[in-house]
């Protein structure tokens, strides 16, 4: 990877971070972070400066489209062509369909599914001319196994999934340029901070650190798809064969049914700002 330039999105913080760690030791020539907090990116900057690879930070809302293409002119201007698109910011409102807030709601669909067309839109066209790229999805197993208590980050998820499988398959015929998608188990994050199910030792949650690592691998290795931990796959085989009743029954004695009831993920200003965002982007009104 010494020639790559790695732009990472939601790179500031969680697995975006240690995406940025695992790139830079892997000798990726110049690192780029996108996301919506100075403060995160530039001591995530850093961090990977100090580890001897070039790093930026811009400061982007990948739901807020004429801004990702905006700043994607920046990139190129003054950092170079993007080789590795990585496509992780995604926000969580943690609360049922009922008791959610529309705007909150709006923002997880732009943020975790629309944001992905735009920054994908922005910097595959070069990678198809230069013939060497690498767009990278950091999805949830929850695209596949719906929970109740998140019903916008499975939605917006599900909805991710979709895109990067068609993608996968528009670019099979495009020589250099390839797709990776990971659906990682819960990760230990304070993204989804107070998550809890019946078993942990069973089911213990992933390392953010394990999670970068293996996406930095899969890469590497042109993986189109991977499930983390590998105990995952039997999920998908088991959506195919067993009935609603029996699933349904599976994430009862899981505690899948309930582990969102603990949830308390970050502060009521996390969500204020962003839902501020979206009203300076798009025009929304707030509700209440």
């Amino acid at each position: 990877m010494s020639g790559d330039v790695v732009l990472i999105t939601g790179g500031g913080r969680g697995i975006g971070r240690h995406l940025a760690r695992e790139f830079a030791k892997c000798g990726t020539k110049k690192v780029i972070l996108w996301g919506r907090t100075e403060k995160c990116l530039k001591d995530t900057c850093e961090e990977i400066t100090l580890m001897g690879t070039e790093c930026h930070y811009f400061i982007c809302d990948v739901a807020n489209r004429e801004e990702v293409y905006k700043q994607a002119k920046v990139v190129r201007e003054k950092v170079g062509d993007v080789t590795i698109l990585v496509n992780n910011a995604a926000v969580v409102h943690g609360k049922s369909l009922m008791d959610s807030d529309d705007d909150a709601l709006l923002k997880s669909q732009h943020i975790n599914t629309m944001g992905q067309f735009w920054t994908t839109k922005a910097f595959l066209p070069r990678m198809l001319e230069l013939q060497t790229g690498h767009v990278v999805c950091v999805n949830s197993i929850l695209s596949l196994s719906p929970i109740p208590g998140t019903i916008d980050y499975c939605t917006s998820k599900a909805s991710s999934l979709a895109f990067m499988e068609s993608l996968t398959l528009g670019l099979l015929d495009c020589p250099g340029v390839g797709c990776t998608t990971v659906l990682p188990f819960h990760t230990n994050t304070e993204m989804f901070q107070g998550m809890r199910v019946r078993f942990p030792k069973l089911f213990p949650p992933l390392k953010p650190e394990v999670v970068a690592q293996r996406t930095v691998d899969a890469v590497r290795t042109n993986t189109a798809f991977v499930y983390l931990p590998w105990t995952m796959n039997a999920l998908v085989i088991l959506k195919s064969v067993l009935p609603q009743s029996a699933l349904e029954e599976i994430h009862r004695f899981s505690g899948t049914y309930t582990c969102m009831n603990t949830f308390k993920g970050r502060t009521a200003g996390f969500w204020n700002s962003v839902i501020t965002s979206t009203d300076q982007s798009y025009g929304l009104q707030q509700s209440g």
